[in-house]
């Protein structure tokens, strides 16, 4: 458990020590963002930097961080204070781990982490978390969903002094880096790491200068308190009972069949039990969940239904997290988890999001798109490059519709909503692909009062080298579900050489594929689960989503019942015909009634 103390602090010195934290949590992402080298990082803004008392409790979080990552380092932080001992650590030390099984969410996830020392004494932790875009293994990028352990996945790293008293170890660092491919883009995510972790030191040693060491303790430990209080006071206000809610990963690879992800959820007063002991055991592929992303995932699921509060370790305080060893969702060495983030971890908060909506409708939501991940690996022939290179791409969706309003496009899951869709140009003139196409998908959001938000659909060519592929994601069976008669969002999917001769349809599992110069790669995200019965949406919103191509006038007809009629489709001119959708909208509801 997180520190309690008084809160012996005035108002205004908390406001002035908690608003400095997240600034210097904010300035950690800014240095990341401006000097990593790999692109997944320094465009991509797959990192985040967070604060952490002396404890190794979460306290602060930057306004742009992966949530996920967040989520994970209230697991990762501890363990590197079990691992290494504080009685072991000194001044201008930085710890590096990625062990999955008690701090990560896969090898590549690579967590920095740095005590402050302030008058001789250790008051806080800062760390930085960044995705390397390969940490060995034997699929380039290191996302291996056919493996069967870790062990083909990449190093995996247990909490080691990877900075001790300000001198690097070299020999770990050549021997991480001879195991992972591009190992000069690690060196150059490392550094830029190790630099957040020493200005997060910097910035809170000049805070206590500022305030005073006592005033930067109390802040810590009553912002914590404060959304410990505000957490029990959101579940107060929820209706005592036991929610129970379903979700599923498409496929274990290795036998082809579907995971359960089986959650009840018990409110009792300010109290949240969130079981998931009932979820399905430990497939024989790489999308397990281990611990850390199964409490990052429900950390970051409540707070999204829930009124918004600070996220940090006082959250937990109000929630137990029940999950059985050995099982899909707490994987155990060697289950594989290259895989999790797009799969098990996903699904999770699919179905933390289902039983949080049961229980707070004004603030429910469809479940949200996860994100379709490709990997394109080969060697770069062209004049001036004479390389490898891995190129790793992300493929957002949309989130779930709500009461208030239809799901955001083209984001990312709520583990990774933060992140930044990279330039099709920065990727075209780093990598030997090329763009033909990055749109919106027609009719991909789940009907609903409130529609599931759009997916995109990428269309990308490999006009001058051959190479290979690598892919991981969800919803391919599955589309996110609705709420309230909310529909499933559109299912995701991938092709190579479509509408050709050549034609292969792709899992979205799919590792080491061979792609030949001229192959054409087709793949499209899932779009987000809706909110309500579509029956009941305002007609002039379906006839705004005809004229904007999110639905088309087919899609508007048998989704929603309303018959549109096309004037003039250049000028975008349409109108909705009020007698055809009454008359349409009454059969449809009679249908329903008789089946």
């Amino acid at each position: 458990m997180s520190e309690r103390l008084p809160p012996s602090i005035d108002p205004v010195l908390y406001e002035l020590v908690s608003t400095g934290l997240r600034a210097v949590c904010n300035e950690m992402a800014l240095l990341v963002a401006k000097s990593a080298y790999s692109i997944a990082v320094a465009e991509g803004r797959d990192f985040a930097g967070a604060i952490y008392d002396r404890h190794g409790f979460l306290v602060a979080q930057g306004e742009t961080d992966l949530p996920a990552f967040v989520g994970i380092t209230m697991v990762a932080v501890p363990e590197v204070l079990r691992s290494i001992g504080v009685a072991n650590m000194r001044p201008d030390d930085i710890y590096m781990i990625n062990d999955p099984y008690v701090a990560s969410t896969h090898c590549n996830d690579i967590h920095f982490v740095r005590p402050v020392f302030y008058d001789d004494q250790i008051i806080a932790f800062v760390s930085s978390t960044a995705h390397w875009s390969d940490v060995g293994g034997v699929a380039p990028g290191s996302i291996n969903v056919s493996a069967r352990s870790h062990y083909e996945e990449g190093v995996r790293i247990p909490a080691i002094t990877i900075w001790r008293a300000g001198e690097l170890n070299r020999d770990v660092v050549a021997l991480l880096l001879h195991n992972m491919r591009e190992s000069w883009e690690r060196m150059g995510d490392l550094n830029a790491q190790t630099s957040a972790v020493r200005l997060g030191d910097r910035r809170i040693r000049e805070l206590a200068e500022k305030h005073g060491l006592a005033a930067v303790l109390a802040g810590m430990a009553e912002i914590q308190n404060q959304s410990e209080r505000m957490m029990r006071e959101n579940l107060r206000a929820l209706p005592d009972g036991v929610y129970e809610a379903e979700d599923w990963v498409d496929e274990d690879v290795a036998t082809g069949d579907p995971v359960a992800i089986r959650l009840r959820l018990t409110i009792d007063g300010d109290h949240a039990d969130v079981d998931l002991t009932a979820s399905d055991g430990a497939a024989g592929s790489g999308v397990n969940s281990t611990i850390a992303a199964t409490t990052s995932a429900v950390f970051i699921a409540v707070g999204s239904i829930l009124p918004t509060m600070p996220m940090n370790a006082g959250i937990l305080r109000a929630m137990t997290i029940r999950t059985t060893p050995g099982s899909i969702c707490h994987a155990q060495p060697p289950s594989a988890i290259s895989a999790t983030a797009a799969s098990s971890m996903e699904a999770v908060i699919g179905a933390v999001t289902l039983a949080m909506s049961a229980a707070l409708p004004a603030r429910g939501a469809g479940v949200a798109s996860t994100i379709l991940n490709t990997t394109y690996h080969g060697w770069d022939t062209r004049d001036g490059f004479a390389t490898t290179y891995i190129c790793y791409i992300w493929s957002p969706g949309g989130m779930g519709g709500s009461r208030a309003k239809d799901g955001a496009n083209v984001v990312g899951s709520p583990y990774a909503s933060t992140i930044v869709n990279v330039p099709a140009e920065l990727q075209e003139r780093r990598f030997p692909l090329l763009y033909r196409r990055y749109q919106l998908l027609q009719n991909s959001g789940g009907p609903g009062r409130s529609r599931g938000g759009m997916a995109v659909h990428q269309l990308v060519t490999f006009p001058y080298v051959a190479g290979t592929l690598s892919t991981f994601g969800n919803r391919e069976r599955f589309g996110p579900p609705g709420v309230f008669d909310g529909q499933v969002g559109r299912t995701a999917g991938m092709a190579l050489n479509p509408d050709t001769e050549r034609e292969q349809s792709l899992p979205v599992f799919s590792v080491l594929v061979p792609v030949a110069v001229g192959d054409l790669l087709s793949f499209w995200s899932a779009g987000g689960g809706g909110y309500g019965d579509p029956l009941e949406r305002d007609p002039e919103r379906v006839l705004n989503d005809v004229i904007d191509e999110y639905v088309s006038i087919e899609g508007a007809r048998a989704d929603y019942g309303v018959v549109v009629r096309e004037l003039d489709r250049r000028c975008l001119s349409y109108e909705i015909d009020a007698g055809a959708t009454a008359a349409l909208r009454a059969e449809l509801q009679a249908a329903r009634a008789g089946s």
